[in-house]
């Protein structure tokens, strides 16, 4: 493959997944080192180790998160994962933020999986957790646990209870299904510090539910 071939397989590959990875471009027949040539001459730039972003593509408060979830399954391309669940997705309080409810930061990133995962990224924090399916959707381009699946997650990991409160009631002007928070919240274990926070999460949801004051 001659160089021009290379560059015209990194804007494909840039115009399909916007944050790319080595091993994606490497299923194109996009060598290492053309990879590593792109970013020298500024025409790639490095998000993360083995995720690239290709230069003049507008820049988005995302792009580290997107990579740090592409980079658990680097060779896969989005559409790929979309099509068959794999199970990591991000959750807790990033999930929080790209949702709009409470008030928590968006990194450090925050992410389950069905498998137990090992970084050493500094600004991701991954939990050993499954996550169904049907709680998750698909936002910019990532997979976000749901409104009801996320207050449960910030129990689980055990976020402020006031900032949980928070979350809570910004997400019933969302539009949250109580039906659904309270059978999530039955299916976990009555012990443990999480169990204090299911029950005042299931309190504050049936007085909001009832029609209290926001």
């Amino acid at each position: 493959m001659t160089r021009s071939d290379h560059i015209e397989k990194i804007n494909e590959l840039s115009a399909s997944e916007r944050i790319f990875t080595s091993a994606q471009a490497q299923r194109l027949g996009i060598t290492r080192k053309a990879l590593s040539q792109a970013a020298a001459s500024d025409r790639a730039e490095r998000i993360a180790h083995g995720a690239y972003r290709l230069s003049g593509t507008p820049s988005s408060e995302i792009d580290e998160l997107t990579a740090v979830w592409k980079l658990t399954n680097p060779t896969k391309f989005t559409s790929e994962r979309m099509a068959r669940w794999d199970g990591v997705v991000v959750g807790g309080s990033t999930a929080s933020s790209l949702l709009g409810i409470g008030d928590f930061w968006l990194s450090p990133y925050r992410l389950y999986a069905p498998r137990r995962i090992n970084s050493r990224l500094s600004y991701a924090r991954f939990s050993k957790r499954v996550v169904d399916e049907a709680d998750v959707t698909w936002l910019r381009g990532l997979p976000v646990t749901r409104l009801e699946r996320t207050l449960m997650d910030l129990c689980l990991d055990f976020e402020d209870p006031s900032l949980v409160e928070n979350a809570l009631r910004d997400a019933t002007r969302e539009g949250i299904d109580f039906e659904h928070l309270r059978e999530l919240i039955s299916k976990q274990p009555p012990r443990g510090a999480a169990s204090t926070l299911f029950r005042t999460l299931a309190e504050t949801g049936s007085s909001l539910r009832e029609g209290s004051p926001l």
